[in-house]
């Protein structure tokens, strides 16, 4: 049958692998070695292969495009991350040296030791590397690291004998005698940079975690001891004075590793050894410990992590003339984890581990791999590149005039499928490819087809198997038949809540993918890497948006589904969001219990994060996978809260399921910024007016750090700004939640804690306009000359907020108002002014602005303000006006022969 444009035969979903795999000594391309047996026609697989190998880089390209060649590693500047040795081993003999290699042996005859040794030292010329020691706690957690975020995926399983792991694992050679530490942690931190292809994809690893991986890689590399040490024995709670004490242990190491001793508990260490600096200049060092640790250069004291603590890194910088320098290194434990880092950047200096530059004394530190390049060979090395046809695949920034290849390479039209890099014997000057048989005649097979006749371009089902395929996709993700985690890796994929099975452990399959996630998304997932889901221990890498190119287009295209009718609602939307936060709470649906909501931890499992869904997911395919989890993935945890279309709460929205359903949409594209369900804090404070009004007075969202907040027992609420002198916020519902400021030492704001938040006109509430287009003043109200008066209470508890302005004197105050035929209070308003003078010194009369929106209508002898807010005027006159793109709503004030002016309101949402 035809899966997604490639042919494959029916088989099961996670393909076995043969007993006991032969020695590598092919090309290994994962793709190829995992579904050509079963899955891959000879066609399909021979075009894989030309990507693979680059072919395209001396035959030019195909009729057909939809394989881009796979870019070879840039090596520019290899020194600062590969071994002389390993260079000349590797050009000498590609397959043996990294077996797997897609390398082919281009150096041979008579003269081939020599051109191997001109291009190792045109490669190396650039510097050199310092070999260094790994420390074994950073080998163990390198090793679980690898297992775990899915290096391993593509790697197979390092603990396993090559025998054990399948054949589709990409071998990894010898990174012992390839890199050093810092040069494989740095590869590891961004692998494009030297792969541009992305077949090695970034995980997004941190430096840490980047060089814990190096280490555990490395983890056998051979370094003779150069730092003598001492232990002894005792309890600190800080560094003692190493002086006063008698060792129990003394002896050497490589390293400055806590694990020289037997001892875990209760004893320290001091380091000596003789740093040696390569060049004068500013050097910055790394110091990590669990518990305290010193490090000292010349006697004087660099960097200090003092204390019984958790694994701490402080930093500390020296100035430093080259040559050797007495190095100290203090150290003790308590109780508990165990370690000890130390590290080292400056000059031309990578940050790597300092005991690469040490030695027992001041002669300088021997270099197994000291390589002095030879100005002769670097030449005639930079000249082979070229000619040779190294610069054909291979970019260097070097090599500034590329030599076309000689004409007599022909184009694939005109190959002799017999002779050449297909031939297993190619003639000395001709790329050897390591190609088992049956390589060589799928290769052949797809020339014949690609060159027979032209060829249709690729439909956007094929692009995306065919991408999926080169990139190895599918190594973790299945789509339709093909691919998945096999049986033989499954025990690498773990999570941290073995509850939720395998959804909380296998990447997620992709069919319908690009129906379900919006396309702007699938574009950051794929070319940034992404983490949504934290209990998954397998993350998602990044590929870079070169190497993903339009295949999120095409996921869209060939996936997305619009067959969900718009959703229009009689409510309000702040009413329609209200409902839906209620359906998401505790007291209804309760998505809460496996979904985490931004900062706060669902109450059971910790499943994806609601506020992210929005942006997420496509608004269709959230409708229809609600409605019907299981048709989406079988065996979901997810339940269906509209069983055969009927809600299981009927009472919130009239029981519509499209309603209720697109409530939830309205309310999660808020994301972080949507008001927390209930039930999702537990330690919740929430404070109830029950007889008499609370005055909370506190740090408040959306106002500033002089707001007021009021809750009234009818439970229709406000926040006052005595910075702004002016109502700030309406609410309803619940009042405040003062956990966040009552418990600790209570920082940030908090939000109210109930529904339907509007957020009023904020700016100064005054302003003398010298015509009816000109700006409200932008001025603070503090710098305008307004000032807070404080509050009275009356003998129900309701304060009037009081506050002055040049010769006018404010009274403003708030009350609740019940009517039967509402549901919700609403709130009244009322402002008294009074004025020395009738008039402003300008003689310009004053105006109080009620509200500044984006719309503001009349509606029913009252106004109407961005389609929530009803205010109904009992005293004064309100006036529109259209100003700086929006509207705002005024009212002049007219004093009374006694200087006396008042506006009231009511407030209905």
């Amino acid at each position: 049958m035809i899966v997604c444009g490639l042919t494959f035969v029916p088989f099961p979903c996670c393909s076995g692998v043969a007993d006991e795999p032969a020695k590598v000594s092919h090309a290994i391309i994962p793709g190829y070695e995992r579904f050509r047996r079963d899955q891959l026609s000879d066609v399909d697989a021979g075009r894989l292969l030309i990507s693979e190998l680059n072919c395209q880089a001396c035959h030019g390209p195909l009729l057909s495009a939809s394989l881009p060649a796979r870019k070879a590693p840039v090596l520019t500047d290899a020194a600062s991350r590969l071994t002389p040795r390993f260079i000349k081993e590797f050009l000498n003999n590609p397959q043996a040296v990294k077996a797997g290699t897609a390398m082919p042996d281009v150096l041979g005859g008579d003269d081939a030791e020599r051109q191997v040794e001109a291009l190792t030292h045109f490669l190396a010329s650039s510097g050199s590397l310092v070999p260094s020691p790994v420390s074994a706690v950073a080998v163990k957690r390198g090793e679980a690291l690898f297992h775990r975020v899915g290096c391993a995926a593509c790697h197979g399983d390092q603990r396993k004998s090559a025998s054990e792991r399948p054949e589709f694992a990409m071998p990894l050679g010898d990174p012992n005698t390839k890199y050093t530490v810092g040069s494989l942690a740095a590869f590891l931190k961004n692998p494009h940079v030297v792969r541009p292809s992305g077949r090695m994809p970034a995980l997004n690893l941190t430096d840490e975690e980047a060089r814990d991986i190096a280490s555990y890689l490395m983890k056998d590399v051979k370094v003779d001891a150069t730092i003598t040490f001492e232990m002894f024995e005792g309890r600190w709670n800080e560094l003692p004075d190493f002086e006063m004490l008698t060792a129990k242990v003394s002896g050497e190491t490589a390293d400055f590793d806590v694990l020289v001793t037997e001892k875990r508990e209760r004893f320290a260490l001091r380091f000596r050894t003789f740093l040696h600096v390569p060049q004068d200049g500013d050097y910055q060092i790394w110091l990590g410990s669990d518990d305290g640790s010193r490090l000292l250069i010349d006697g004087e004291q660099v960097v200090v992590a003092d204390g019984v603590h958790p694994h701490t890194i402080v930093e500390g910088k020296v100035t430093l003339t080259a040559g050797p320098h007495p190095l100290v290194v203090e150290y003790f434990e308590d109780g508990g984890e165990e370690s000890l880092s130390v590290e080292i950047a400056g000059p031309n200096l990578a940050r790597q581990p300092l005991a690469g530059f040490v030695s027992k004394s001041k002669d300088a530190p021997g270099n197994r791999d000291a390589f002095v390049p030879d100005s002769e060979l670097v030449a005639a090395g930079r000249r082979l590149f070229d000619t040779a046809g190294c610069a054909s695949c291979h970019q260097h920034d070097g090599i500034k005039d590329v030599v076309r290849l000689p004409k007599s390479i022909p184009p694939f039209a005109k190959l002799d499928l017999g002779k050449g890099c297909l031939s297993p014997n190619a003639a000395d000057g001709i790329p050897q490819f390591a190609l088992t048989e049956a390589q060589r005649s799928d290769i052949a097979a797809a020339i014949r087809s690609l060159t027979a006749a032209p060829q249709a371009e690729a439909s956007p089902s094929q692009q995306i198997s065919t991408t999926m395929l080169t990139l190895n996709c599918y190594a973790c993700h299945q789509r339709g038949e093909v691919g998945g985690v096999p049986r033989i890796q499954d025990h690498l994929f773990t999570g941290s809540i073995p509850e939720m099975g395998d959804e909380g452990r296998i990447p997620p399959h992709l069919d319908g993918i690009g129906d379900k996630l919006q396309t702007s998304w699938l574009k950051h997932v794929m070319q940034q890497g992404a983490k949504d889901r934290p209990y998954m221990a397998t993350r998602m890498p990044k590929f870079g948006e070169q190497n993903v190119g339009s295949l999120p287009q095409w996921f869209a295209d060939v996936d997305a589904k619009s067959d969900v009718p718009d959703v229009t609602f009689d409510e309000p939307v702040h009413r329609v969001i209200a409902d839906a936060r209620l359906m998401v709470g505790d007291q209804a649906l309760s998505c809460i219990k496996c979904h985490t909501f931004d900062k706060y931890k669902a109450t059971g499992l910790q499943s994806l994060d609601l506020t992210t869904m929005s942006r997420r997911l496509r608004r269709d395919w959230f409708h229809r996978y609600l409605l019907n989890p299981q048709s989406y993935r079988p065996g979901t945890r997810m339940p269906s809260a509209w069983p055969n279309n009927r809600s299981v709460v009927p009472k919130i929205l009239d029981g519509d399921p499209a309603r209720q359903l697109e409530a939830i949409w309205l309310y999660l594209q808020d994301g972080s910024q949507a008001k927390i369900p209930s039930g999702l804090i537990a330690e919740a404070i929430e404070l109830k007016p029950t007889e008499r009004p609370i005055i909370y007075r506190n740090f408040i969202e959306g106002l500033s750090a002089r707001g007021i907040a009021v809750g009234f027992p009818e439970g229709a609420h406000y926040a006052w700004d005595a910075e702004q002198m002016n109502l700030r916020l309406i609410w309803h519902g619940a009042f405040i939640d003062a956990s966040k400021h009552w418990v600790g030492r209570g920082p940030g704001n908090q939000s109210p804690a109930g529904d339907h938040v509007m957020t009023l006109v904020s700016g100064q509430p005054l302003a003398v306009l010298q015509s009816t287009d000109q700006p409200w003043p932008t001025e603070s109200s503090r710098n305008a000359g307004f000032e807070f008066l404080g509050y009275r209470l009356n003998k129900a508890g309701e304060p009037a907020f009081r506050y002055s302005w040049r010769e006018w004197s404010v009274v403003d105050r708030i009350v609740p108002v019940i009517a039967e035929s509402r549901q919700e209070p609403s709130l009244n308003r009322s402002l008294e002014f009074s004025v020395a003078e009738p008039k402003t010194t300008s003689g310009k009369a004053v105006s109080f602005r009620i509200a500044a929106a984006k719309t503001i209508q009349a509606k029913d002898d009252g106004w109407l303000i961005n389609g929530a807010v009803f205010l109904k005027f009992r005293d004064g006159q309100a006036e529109l006006r259209t100003v700086e793109g929006g509207h705002e709503l005024l009212v002049k004030l007219i004093p009374d022969s006694n200087g006396r002016a008042s506006i009231a309101y009511e407030m209905t949402w």
